[in-house]
This record gives C-alpha cells, sequence and structure tokens, in this order.
C-alpha cells in the first residue's frame, strides 16, 4: 500500500513539472514607469530622463526597461529603476558615460542630468507596443521577419519638445533564416507617431 502511495505521488509530481509555466506578462514603456513611480520619493515620480528596452521576447516586447529618473538629491542627478518581467528588481544611482558628445551639451557628461532634459510626460504619446505595431508594419521590413528590439526614449534637445524613441532592430529574412542580423535604426516622434529617421541598411 505504501509503495502504491508513493507511486501515486511520483506520478503526479512528473504531471505538476509537465504543465507549463505561468507566462509571464511583460509590461509596456508607460505600464513599466507606472511601476517605477511606486518605488521613489514624490520628487522623482515622472521625472523621466530616459528610458531603455532590451530583451525582447517572442513578440518583441522588452523584458527589462531601465528608467532613469531626475532626482536632484542623488549624484550625477540620477536614479535608474530597472523593471524585469514586470516587477521593480533594482534602484541605482545613474552614472553618466558620456552619453552625449554634442558640444553645446558635453558638459553634462561631467556634471550630471540637468531638469531641461525631463521629458514632458504630455507630449510623450506613442508607448512601446505602438512602436512595435510600427516597425513590423513598415513596407520596407515587408521581406523581413523582425526577431529583436532595442528601444531608447529620450528628448533630442532641452526645452519643450516631444521625446523620441530610437529603435535598433534585428531580422532576417522570410526566405533566408541565416541572414539574421541588426539591420540598423528608426526613430518616431513619440508624441505623433511620425517616422523621423530610417536608417536601415536593407534592400
Amino acid at each position: 500500500m505504501k509503495n502504491r502511495w508513493q507511486w501515486g505521488v511520483g506520478l503526479l509530481g512528473l504531471a505538476l513539472c509537465a504543465l507549463p509555466a505561468a507566462a509571464v506578462e511583460q509590461v509596456t514603456a508607460k505600464q513599466a514607469l507606472n511601476l517605477a513611480n511606486q518605488q521613489v520619493p514624490d520628487y522623482a515620480q515622472n521625472q523621466v530622463l530616459s528610458i531603455e528596452g532590451y530583451n525582447t521576447d517572442s513578440a518583441l516586447r522588452p523584458r527589462v526597461w531601465d528608467i532613469t529618473l531626475y532626482d536632484h538629491k542623488r549624484f550625477n542627478g540620477g536614479l535608474v529603476v530597472r523593471v524585469k518581467d514586470g516587477a521593480v528588481v533594482s534602484k541605482t544611482g545613474a552614472v553618466r558615460l558620456f552619453d552625449d558628445a554634442r558640444w553645446t551639451r558635453f558638459g553634462r557628461n561631467f556634471s550630471g542630468y540637468d531638469p531641461a532634459e525631463i521629458v514632458r510626460l504630455a507630449r510623450w504619446a506613442l508607448d512601446s507596443d505602438q512602436v512595435v505595431a510600427k516597425v513590423v508594419a513598415l513596407p520596407r521590413l515587408s521581406d523581413y521577419e523582425v526577431t529583436a528590439l532595442t528601444f531608447v526614449l529620450r528628448k533630442p534637445s532641452d526645452g519643450n519638445v516631444p521625446p523620441v524613441w530610437r529603435i535598433k532592430v534585428r531580422a532576417r529574412l522570410k526566405t533566408k533564416a541565416s541572414s539574421e542580423g541588426w539591420v540598423g535604426y528608426l526613430q518616431y516622434n513619440a508624441e505623433s507617431g511620425e517616422l523621423i529617421k530610417d536608417e536601415l541598411s536593407v534592400k
């Protein structure tokens, strides 16, 4: 009897192991920001300097979001909140290492972030899922399967200007799977959704 009970428990264990793991619901950039806001002081909430998304899943949704917020109480004025698989996993100070080579803003690589760089959320309409839809529907990519994306949202300059999505695209020809590789960049106005720069190397 004992052996039968042990055998039954063993079968149950194998059956449970065979069940598919619950899929993690990945969040969009705006949803990631909402999660980050819950973990930072009031004065840093929504003070977006940049948002980066990478490690996309099969639906081209980033599994990891790094959200840099302006925090005047931190060194360099920046706080990075990492959201992974729909949950905040870390908060660290932002280290700015020559991320802006333009002469007019070169000094900030040493002095840190400036409030003039904060994104006006009222001008950020295009969320990351909408960006994905635009990329895969791009006529120039009609012969390609897009396999991965990286995302960066930030303002192109100081002042009351809309932020821009800069998207790095990995793709392969639908007729040649071995052709997969990074094929260039696309830039979208995050307020209007307009494609403002196409730097793809596809034919």
